[in-house]
């Protein structure tokens, strides 16, 4: 293990506590994750006694989180205090909990299958995964606690666009000299280099997992960049814009590519209502695809076809994904609840060599065959609640109150259904991910509620409009 990465890996905890004594706490919760997340050596893991491996997506989180609820929590009493969830979010997240212990529970069996030996699960490797999936969901936990409202959505979208506008500078650098910055850095590649080769040139993969990651996030920070020149129409937001629309086509990535064509004309022209109906629906194809797959309503060798016209690479690639996702889903239907749990026990081994027979591209395969159905609803629906809780609180028309917020919510739910809509063919899901899932939901339950935020504005909507105070005399209502 490289010195360096380790070292920096260590170190990452003083950073997120000096950010957290410079700046307010939800702007230091934002840039702790999201700097971590494009910074930190991939890869590389801290391995302590009786506790998982501590990784660049669980160490800035926890940091963080130790700073919010334990350091500063003499702050929060300046802070209003978020609304409560719901008991559907509620009982999403227990269920989210509860499904590493059952998966366990129900896979005491080793498998033996010629060379292989998998070993069976016991209920301390359910406790280390709960332990895990309790860092995994810590941002969408501190998004919810601290950019539940208007400014904490802008917060977020502008944290976004500001870190993927200087992490162009690294890319930039990778398309022109090949992805060689974590090589200078920490010492070692952290992928399969040729990945990274794509249509003669190359794409950047800076400190992430893979080239597919970066061309996702700077997806997303260019809805959030589109979004902020519709509201601010400024020479330079919208040069902001097209800079990042620009960077999206150098990532050459098909998929991240599709997605903004998608997205971007909705974020800049269509209502905002319309917006969260299209993420929606977009979330809504992402959650039922494992279902869709096998119906005539999902034309996949069509699009098989289709990509095979277009590029014969991609199209074979493509091919090779549904190929294995025909036989990981197969296996994952043979324990269909509560899945077959870790170490690689969902996939297929070659008997003879030993070596791995297939390989899991979507988050969707690899949820269903590690936690069942259980464990993928539970994660999957709390990803899509964010985005149908905010289309039942937002208020409708053509001009809705507070417009400005309205577009930054919309862009945002569009920019969480293009990270699930992904999830299909990658495993793309992110702290980035969860973090926006909790702001999300954090403003959907304010407008719901009409909770008054902390720029002093309230919920307009028409059930609270007819509300009027006890005194409500001439004054009051004029």
């Amino acid at each position: 293990m490289p010195l360096l990465a380790l070292l920096v890996l260590l170190g990452w905890p003083l950073v997120v506590a000096v950010l957290f004594q410079r700046m307010a706490r939800p702007r230091a919760m934002v840039w702790s994750i999201l700097a971590g997340y494009l910074l930190l050596p991939q890869l590389v893991e801290i391995d302590l006694p009786a506790f998982p491996g501590l990784n660049k997506h669980m160490v800035p989180a926890l940091a963080a989180a130790v700073m919010v609820w334990f350091v500063t929590k003499d702050r929060a009493a300046d802070e209003p205090a978020p609304p409560p969830m719901g008991p559907w979010v509620a009982g999403l997240l227990a269920i989210s909990f509860a499904s590493p212990l059952l998966t366990a529970m129900t896979n005491p069996d080793p498998l033996v299958d010629g060379v292989n030996y998998r070993p069976a699960m016991s209920i301390s490797q359910g406790v280390g995964d709960l332990i895990v999936q309790v860092l995994q969901l810590l941002p969408f936990l501190m998004g919810y606690k601290l950019l539940w409202n208007a400014k904490g959505a802008e917060l977020w979208s502008r944290c976004l666009l500001l870190g993927v506008l200087c992490y162009s500078i690294p890319m930039l650098i990778e398309l022109r000299l090949s992805p060689q910055i974590n090589v200078w850095v920490y010492g070692y590649f952290q992928h399969d280099f040729i990945q990274t080769i794509r249509y003669g040139g190359y794409r950047p993969i800076v400190f992430l997992e893979h080239p597919l990651w970066v061309a996702l996030m700077t997806m997303t920070a260019f809805l959030a960049a589109i979004a902020i020149a519709r509201n601010h129409r400024t020479r330079r937001n919208l040069l902001i814009a097209a800079y990042l629309g620009c960077i999206v086509i150098l990532c050459k990535s098909a998929g991240a590519l599709l997605q903004a064509l998608m997205a971007a004309p909705l974020v800049a022209f269509a209502r905002p209502r319309t917006m969260v109906l299209a993420a929606a629906v977009v979330g809504t194809v992402a959650l039922a695809y494992p279902t869709l797959r096998t119906t005539s309503w999902m034309p996949l060798q069509g699009i098989v076809d289709l990509a095979l016209s277009i590029s014969p690479e991609r199209g074979r690639s493509l091919e090779f994904r549904l190929m294995n996702e025909e036989a990981l889903l197969a296996r994952a239907m043979e324990r269909p609840v509560f899945g077959w749990g870790g170490w690689g026990r969902s996939l297929f081994y070659d008997p003879y060599s030993g070596r791995l027979a297939s390989v899991p591209d979507g988050q969707w395969v690899i949820l269903i065959g590690a936690r069942g159905v259980f464990g993928y609803l539970a994660q999957f629906l709390l990803l899509l609640t964010p985005i149908f809780a905010l289309w039942r609180a937002m208020p409708g028309g053509r001009h809705p109150p507070r417009q400005k917020e309205m577009v930054i919510l919309g862009a945002v739910a569009l920019m969480l259904a293009m990270n699930l809509l992904d999830l299909i063919p990658n495993a793309t899901l992110t702290p980035l991910t969860w973090l926006t899932a909790g702001a999300l939901l954090g403003n959907a339950r304010r407008l719901r509620l009409g909770i008054r935020d902390q720029a002093g504005n309230q919920d307009d909507s028409p059930e609270s409009a007819r509300i009027l105070p006890k005194k409500a005399g001439l004054r009051t209502v004029l």
